[in-house]
């Protein structure tokens, strides 16, 4: 059994969980389910189930996946996802309540159930680009949504610890290490320290104050408190692993915050991540300094 089934499969109705272990599990990459229409196991073996929820069904789905307590979600129903334990994100959809800080999620229509698991040797393409000359290259890696850059990013990290190196990941939503109470359990090498469970610009400050990190990774950089953040670690002479959504240098463009990162230096190189589903990942170097083209 694959680490996310023993923390999903729990959480979900008796008969989906029967359903989805009476199937194909290997290579699954997400479980929908969507009220009113038959839910879905999407990656490398797709299909139908013959399950299909009313409202009611996916509320009870929702208050599993809670463990019960809607409340003590707030912040992330806020923002329309949960982190399960072992890194698992599911992503929602419904009806949102409130403005402002005071939003949330208060009925659920739709669940994107992404299934998190630690691949080693997945970063094996990314290495070679990693290391060079001069040292590790620090680098933005960029994709569209679910080509699978945060499992590439968690195992870079447990090879980069694995060489001796101090790691620490700033993993806001959990997925990065899948800590349960603080405690990782997915794989992410032996000289990784982890803070997770706050906002990730605040993580990696932390971080570089009180960890003393030589490379700091973190996730889906967004916005401008995340770039300013990455600067301030770069100053500080850490190298950066992060990962940004896009899908070319022209979207890396579009993004002011995170494009001013790459003019002040804070990166030595980008890399394109393409995959499609069941599929090995494609990467492509479309930007890299002068100094590092030369070395």
């Amino acid at each position: 059994m694959e680490n996310w089934e023993m923390h999903v499969l729990p959480l979900l109705p008796a008969q989906l969980a029967k359903e989805l272990q009476a199937g194909e599990l290997a290579g699954a990459e997400e479980i929908r389910i969507r009220v009113g229409r038959p839910a879905q196991v999407l990656g490398r073996y797709p299909r139908t189930l013959q399950w299909t929820p009313d409202s009611a069904m996916c509320q009870e789905v929702l208050l599993r996946l809670c463990r019960q307590s809607i409340y003590a979600y707030g912040p992330e129903l806020a923002a329309c996802y949960i982190t399960l334990p072992g890194g698992v994100r599911v992503g929602l959809s419904g009806r949102i309540a409130g403005t402002g800080e005071e939003a949330r999620l208060v009925s659920a229509t739709g669940f994107n159930i992404r299934l998190a698991r630690a691949i080693p040797g997945c970063a094996d393409p990314l290495m070679d680009l990693l290391l060079g000359p001069l040292g590790m290259r620090s680098t933005l890696l960029l994709s569209p949504p679910g080509a699978g850059k945060t499992t590439m990013l968690r195992d870079a990290a447990r090879q980069l610890s694995l060489m001796g190196m101090k790691v620490c990941v700033a993993d806001e939503r959990r997925e990065l290490a899948g800590c349960d109470d603080g405690v990782p359990t997915l794989d992410i090498g032996p000289c990784t320290d982890v803070l997770e469970g706050c906002k990730k610009a605040q993580a990696m400050s932390m971080l570089v104050r009180g960890m003393g990190p030589e490379v700091l990774v973190t996730d889906e950089l967004a916005g401008q408190a995340d770039a300013d953040a990455v600067m301030e670690a770069a100053g500080c002479g850490v190298r950066i692993l992060a990962s940004a959504h896009g899908d070319g240098w022209e979207d890396l463009k579009r993004r002011k915050s995170i494009y001013q990162l790459i003019q002040a230096g804070c990166f030595a190189q980008v890399i394109l991540l393409r995959r499609q589903a069941g599929q090995p990942p494609q990467l492509e170097i479309v930007y890299r300094t002068k100094e590092e083209a030369c070395g």
